[in-house]
């Protein structure tokens, strides 16, 4: 690397999601360009409503559904669109991709990235399965797959338990130059998010799926980690000849880091710190995490990255004048990265 990394704000895309109607904050961070150059973004827990002039998001007017989906065809604030039913109408949005279960309220989907194959969009979801009565009593159940139209978004089939168990496969999703995905999970330890590895056959995620074990690629899912302390929610991208590992530091840290390797499973070296998310967007009454790559919006040789902010009392979503940046993804674009 001849100089040090350089991060922006991005100005437009943080101006694209200060939505006013339909979409008006979500987390986990998802986008995938279509072969037609439209992009296709997916959200986990989402608020669906009106917003005020002022930034006040009313509770009586904004629900909080379990994922949403946008499709963006162009880079103008009215190219955005929420395909969620119900989206602009106070308290009518919907979920759009509903768990068989999910009418009982304790089990749901979490989208998590997506890939093209075979004019459809494959989209990876987390089955979440509710444990308790605390906010964060909940796993992760299988993963499934969900078939959507790349011309309209329309969910055409979801394939149940593609993987069963807890380790999340899919929160990044690498197209590899050798033919296959790969798709990365985590295990979760005493305050350490180990990744493990997994790949599927010429882009196809509904192909039979391989684990890596440190030495060879099996059939079993296996516990081998190939990177230690990766956020729950991380990137792995190719970029000419090397791959990259993008990673936010553990337990809602603010700095985001970036590591490299020539082999999309590792090993991963020259980790190096890319940005740190401002005191005001990650302390006090508010944390930072979710951080990722968007390969398919860098250009002229930087690196989009969002991360998201929420707000540690979710009372302060509602209500006030601000409080619809509480909870919502902020944009930065880093040069010198490489």
């Amino acid at each position: 690397m001849t100089s040090e990394p350089k991060a922006q704000v991005d100005e437009q895309y943080n101006h694209f999601f200060t939505r006013y109607d339909g979409w008006t904050g979500g987390d986990g961070v998802y986008s995938t360009r279509l072969p037609d150059g439209r992009i296709v973004w997916t959200f986990g827990d989402t608020f669906l409503g009106l917003v005020k002039s002022d930034r006040t998001r009313l509770a009586s007017q904004n629900e909080m559904v379990r994922n949403a989906v946008m499709i963006q065809t162009g880079e103008t604030f009215d190219s955005f669109k929420t395909l969620n039913q119900g989206a602009s109408t106070p308290k009518a949005g919907q979920t759009y991709f509903t768990h068989a279960k999910q009418k009982g309220g304790k089990d749901w989907y979490w989208p998590l990235d997506a890939t093209v194959y075979n004019v459809k969009l494959q989209v990876l979801l987390s089955h979440i399965e509710k444990t308790g009565s605390g906010a964060w009593d909940f796993k992760n159940a299988s993963i499934d797959i969900a078939i959507c139209s790349l011309t309209t978004g329309t969910v055409e089939k979801i394939i149940a338990n593609k993987y069963q168990g807890p380790w999340g496969y899919g929160g990044a999703v690498c197209e590899a130059a050798d033919g296959y995905t790969y798709l990365y999970g985590v295990i979760h330890g005493n305050l350490t998010t180990n990744v493990v590895v997994a790949r599927a056959p010429k882009g196809d995620l509904t192909g039979n799926w391989q684990y890596w074990n440190g030495s060879q690629w099996g059939s079993q899912p296996n516990d081998y980690s190939i990177y230690k302390d990766a956020s729950d929610q991380f990137s792995v991208f190719q970029s000419g000849t090397r791959y990259y590992l993008f990673t936010q530091e553990i337990v809602f840290g603010r700095r985001l880091f970036l590591s490299e390797s020539s082999s999309p499973i590792g090993p991963w070296t020259a980790k190096r710190l890319l940005y740190t998310v401002p005191p005001e967007q990650g302390t006090g009454k508010v944390f930072t995490y979710n951080a990722l790559v968007h390969p398919e919006l860098s250009r002229n040789g930087d690196l989009m990255i969002s991360y998201c902010v929420n707000a540690t009392d979710f009372a302060d979503h509602f209500n006030s004048p601000g409080s619809a940046d509480r909870y919502r993804p902020y944009f930065i674009r880093v040069k010198d990265w490489q």
